[in-house]
């Protein structure tokens, strides 16, 4: 292979020779130190290929052999440059493109953020500019071991993080710091109840229930003792173990304005384009309007090469119009809005619970609307207590 690639930068020729001794032929370039390559037998002669210096130095062997020389390829370097030798501006052009490419090698194209399964990107990548890793940067000035010190003391939840460097691309690799597990505490405890309650159910695992189903408990009252009296008269101190579910009162109330403003989107808006390259951008759009209350979105898009992103792509900028609009509430919609309120607040602030009842009323008055709500869960109420033990 490697012959070959010399041979193609060096130009070759294809030839036949053909008379009454080609034979002879062979035999003279041989003498005279020809090179032919792939020689073979053809009709009423011999072929084989050579380089353009030998093709001239075989000539005059050819007339001293009484063969006729004849041309049937040509192939190489040489041949390629002389068919556009006329060209200047592809030759040009084939400069500035190898020039451009020895000077674009030399800043950062593109990086990823790998292993940031919880944390924030964006974050990640706001530090990563602050410690020099940000598109268009010369690669020369990246010094890694420093800025992967400085990542881990400024990131937090991270153990261990690596800037790979990969040509003129990058691959940041964090490692998340792992959660450490709930270690159960063993110690002496009660459980007692963290809410007043109605008790509907109580699995015990350890301890001494104090309590019935259907038992009332406030606040704080004992529920499973880790007392156990042993029948020499000693007290065996154990840690209560139990989960009891509680029919809670929930009390709350909310109120909302009879009437609010509001922003809304309009069909107006405005589109700006920029051409992103490295580190410079150059608008594609020439738009100077504005609107006194607007939303403005950026969609960035890179142009990407057999998987690699490169440093070329477009940043759309949309700037949305927004309407001041007012809404009047009545009694109907201000119903909805408060049986709305009650079902985002089960969801999130009480997942584990189920409702058993709910009702609510709404009041009216010159402000606006309000609402008492009053519903009861069902819940675990299980709270330990420790306590500490001292022998007399």
């Amino acid at each position: 292979m490697l012959v070959g690639v010399v041979r193609w930068f060096r130009g070759y020729v294809g030839f036949t020779a053909t008379g009454r001794f080609p034979e002879r032929l062979l035999n003279l370039a041989a003498v005279r130190g020809v090179n032919i390559a792939d020689p073979r037998p053809v009709e009423g002669g011999v072929g084989g290929i050579m380089s353009v210096s030998d093709y001239r130095r075989i000539r005059p062997l050819a007339r001293r052999a009484r063969v006729r020389l004849r041309v049937n390829r040509r192939r190489g370097l040489p041949f390629v440059l002389r068919r556009y030798r006329g060209r200047y501006g592809l030759a040009a052009g084939a400069v500035l493109g190898a020039v451009a490419v020895g000077v674009l090698s030399q800043f950062l194209w593109s990086y990823r953020v790998l292993g940031a399964d919880s944390l924030s990107e964006q974050h990640i990548r706001r530090v990563l500019a602050e410690n020099g890793i940000s598109v268009g940067t010369y690669l020369g000035d990246l010094d890694v071991e420093p800025i992967e010190r400085n990542l881990l003391r400024e990131l937090d939840g991270i153990t261990w993080v690596s800037v790979n460097l990969m040509g003129c691309t990058a691959d940041v690799e964090v490692r998340q710091k792992a959660q450490k597990p709930e270690i159960q505490s063993m110690e002496p405890c009660n459980v007692v109840a963290k809410a007043d309650g109605v008790i509907t159910k109580l699995k015990v695992r350890e301890g001494f229930a104090a309590v019935k189903e259907g038992s009332g408990v406030a606040a704080g009252e004992l529920i499973v003792s880790g007392f156990n009296p042993t029948k020499q008269g000693g007290v065996r101190y154990m840690h209560a173990d139990a989960d009891i579910y509680a029919d809670v009162i929930s009390k709350r109330e909310l109120k909302i304005p009879k009437s609010y403003n509001y922003y809304s989107l309009t069909e107006n808006k405005i589109d700006r384009t920029r051409l992103k390259f490295l580190w410079f951008e150059m608008p594609l759009s020439l738009s100077f309007g504005s609107f006194d209350h607007r939303a403005v979105t950026v969609r960035d898009r890179s142009l990407v090469l057999n998987g690699t992103v490169l440093p070329v792509g477009t940043s759309v900028e949309t700037t949305r119009e927004l309407e001041m609009c007012r809404a009047a509430t009545n009694e109907a919609s201000a119903s909805e809005i408060f049986r709305n309120a009650e079902l985002l607040y089960e969801a999130f602030s009480k997942p584990d619970s189920r409702p058993v009842s709910r009702k609510f009323v709404v009041n009216e008055d010159e402000n606006g609307y309000s609402c008492e709500f009053n519903c009861v869960f069902n819940e675990n109420i299980a709270q330990t207590a420790e306590f500490s033990v001292t022998e007399d």
